[in-house]
C-alpha cells in the first residue's frame, strides 16, 4: 500500500484498477515479466489467434471462457481426419 499511498489512493481505489493484459511485473524473480491466470492465458490466445478482436484477457473469468460460442459445433471433418483416426470426434 506503500505506492498507494503515496499516489493518495484508497484500497477501494486499488482494488478499482483494471489489470491490463501486456502488463510486465517486476521486483520478484524469477517470477519477472507477463503474469496470466487461466482464464486471461486463454483469452489471450484466443485473441493471437484471431478468434476475439480489441479484449483485455485479464477481464475474462473460466466461465466467460466456458460459455463463449466461438466453434463451429457443425463441422464436418476432412476425410484424411477419418482416414487417419475413425474414432475421433476431432481433427
Amino acid at each position: 500500500m506503500g505506492e498507494a499511498a503515496r499516489r493518495n489512493m484508497s484500497l477501494e481505489d486499488v482494488m478499482a484498477i483494471v489489470e491490463v493484459e501486456g502488463w510486465i511485473y517486476e521486483g520478484i524473480a524469477p517470477r519477472d515479466g507477463a503474469a496470466y491466470v487461466c482464464s486471461s492465458y486463454v483469452a489471450g490466445l484466443y485473441q493471437a489467434a484471431g478468434l476475439l478482436q480489441n479484449i483485455n484477457g485479464p477481464e475474462f473469468t473460466p466461465r466467460d471462457i466456458y460459455t463463449l460460442d466461438v466453434f463451429d459445433k457443425n463441422q464436418v471433418r476432412p476425410q484424411a481426419c477419418v482416414e487417419a483416426d475413425p474414432s475421433a470426434p476431432y481433427c
